[in-house]
């Protein structure tokens, strides 16, 4: 607001409050109180002016944080959400680890439920290798 424009309406206030004719100020104040108090009051609306401002500029500032933390916000809420099938998974592998290797069988007796004959896409080259070396299960968790 326009710093005339202020006094005079204050000064039309202080008029009207007082019930004062036109060019009287109220009971016991003078111009110089008038003026006093409108200056009070500017340097108030002043102070208040740049609170106002600061705290504009707080929220931009944390609006633009909050912004940049979104996508960070949302991976670890699919993190959480994806935690219980990684926690069974992990605990499955370390079921594994703790079965440990299985044992060396003899070839000409391969073991109930073990590998069958080739299968027919087979090149047969798999059956000239060393026998496969056993599954070794480990985690790095």
């Amino acid at each position: 607001m326009d710093t005339d424009r202020a006094t005079r309406r204050v000064r039309a206030w202080w008029k009207r409050a007082a019930h004062a004719p036109p060019g009287r100020f109220p009971e016991g104040k003078t111009e110089d109180d008038c003026d006093h108090e409108i200056a009070t009051l500017q340097e108030q609306l002043m102070t208040s002016e740049a609170t106002v401002h600061s705290l504009q500029a707080a929220v931009h500032q944390r609006d633009k944080l909050i912004r940049q933390l979104q996508p960070r916000a949302e991976l670890l809420q699919e993190i959480c959400r994806r935690r219980p099938p990684l926690a069974g998974l992990l605990a499955a592998l370390a079921e594994a680890e703790r079965l440990g290797p299985v044992p060396a069988s003899d070839p000409s007796h391969p073991p109930p439920g073990g590998p069958g004959p080739p299968l027919a896409n087979s090149t047969g080259e798999e059956a000239d290798r060393d026998h496969l070396q056993p599954a070794v299960f480990g985690t790095t968790v």
